[in-house]
């Protein structure tokens, strides 16, 4: 079942105008069920009417519906798996706008208080981000476009560079045949990790490459994330009001403790985080222009962005830093090393513990393992919200602890 799921999902990845051809497989699926389900009912009712007593098979309607919603449930979830990555690639968007409008809700919430109607709120919003992009497509966009340009032109001549320096690297290690017994073992180390840190360096500078031209790729979920952030801002208390009517009386004060205590950590740490990466972004682009590093734009973004991963993304942002640099000259390099340092310093001294104040209140252990699990499941977003999400999973245990022991 699950290669006819895949040889269904391979042709609508093909031709997308026929997602509604898959609602209508598994509406029809669950139509096709109820009526089988419901019919076999009531034939047997049916049939027990001309049979005695003793013999009729009896069936109580509690019974027939519970296993009714059991199959239906099954079959649902069978469908789901079927089709997980149409329905992940459907869903993508509306997630991210769900991300986007909680981080801009406080925005139009300020704006709100002063009279303003929400709707008009969202729209002053929405003006003043267009205005912003504006001013970043005419001032600063060029400088990345002709930056992005050029490290595209340069790639494959920084490619052979590094073969070239590794090739360099090789034969000095060749010629190091004085070495005493004791260090042989130790020119055999080095002759295998430069195999390794050249295939990194590769992999690194043709993944930059790749990612430059699959951000072109997602131009339809680009559009739809704004289009449907509108809509959750403009009506927020109505989405709120939806959710709330869905949850069970008996546990809608504990759920909504637990949204509350939530939405505190989200609040001091995905704000905080986005404010820290853009500080840092700032200082990696001055460092880079004062160093005068090839493509310093670019590089202090991708610094900035990795700055959000916990413990890796600072390393993360370094290596094309240093890689860059590296090909120039290697001074040029070791003072990048310096600068990110110092950068990083000044981050975790003064900005994060001003800006973001208590840790989210993870041991150094989860928070690592957490980023592992995020990078195995879903790769760069699950190093992003590995943390936010394992925190906010011990707020809820927390909480259900506390009801369980309750007297």
């Amino acid at each position: 079942m699950v290669d006819g799921g895949l040889n269904i999902l391979h042709f609508i990845q093909a031709k997308p105008i026929v997602y509604l051809f898959l609602i209508l497989i598994i509406c029809s699926s669950i139509l096709t069920l109820s009526l089988l389900g419901f019919l076999n009912y009531y034939l047997i009712n049916i049939g027990n009417q001309q049979i005695e007593n003793k013999k009729k098979l009896k069936i109580k309607k509690k019974h027939f519906l519970n296993l009714f919603v059991f199959v239906l449930m099954f079959l649902l979830l069978v469908s789901l798996y079927n089709f997980r990555m149409v329905i992940w690639k459907i869903l993508t968007p509306v997630i991210w706008a769900i991300i986007f409008a909680y981080l801009l809700s406080p925005i139009v919430h300020t704006i709100n208080k002063s009279g303003i109607p929400t709707i008009w709120s969202v729209v002053i919003l929405y003006v003043s981000i267009i205005a912003g992009i504006l001013f970043f497509c005419f001032i600063i966009t060029p400088k990345i476009t002709n930056e992005t340009k050029k490290l595209v032109e340069l790639l494959p001549r920084y490619t052979n560079k590094t073969n070239e320096y590794f090739d360099y690297l090789y034969m000095k290690v060749e010629q190091l045949d004085n070495f005493s017994p004791h260090l042989a073992s130790v020119k055999e180390t080095i002759k295998e990790n430069l195999d390794k840190i050249e295939y990194y360096i590769l992999h690194t500078i043709k993944g930059i490459t790749r990612g430059i031209f699959a951000m072109f790729s997602h131009i339809v979920e680009l559009v739809l994330i704004p289009i449907f952030t509108f809509y959750f801002l403009k009506d927020v208390d109505y989405f709120k009001k939806k959710i709330i009517f869905f949850i069970p009386k008996i546990f809608r004060n504990e759920l909504i403790n637990i949204f509350k205590d939530i939405h505190i950590l989200l609040n001091k740490f995905i704000r905080g985080q986005f404010i820290i990466a853009a500080c840092v972004g700032i200082l990696s682009i001055l460092a880079l222009l004062i160093i005068k590093v090839n493509f310093a734009l670019i590089i202090g973004i991708i610094a900035g962005l990795s700055n959000v991963i916990p413990y890796f993304g600072p390393v993360f942002g370094a290596i094309p830093a240093v890689v860059i640099a590296l090909l120039d000259t290697p001074s040029k390099a070791f003072w990048v090393v310096i600068a990110f340092i110092v950068i990083q310093q000044i981050e975790s001294a003064i900005i994060t513990p001003k800006i973001v104040g208590e840790s989210v209140g993870l041991h150094p252990i989860t928070v690592i393992i957490s980023l592992l699990i995020g990078n195995e499941w879903m790769g760069i977003i699950g190093l992003i919200f590995a943390v936010p999400i394992v925190a906010s999973i011990k707020i809820v245990s927390k909480h259900i602890v506390e009801l369980i022991v309750k007297p």
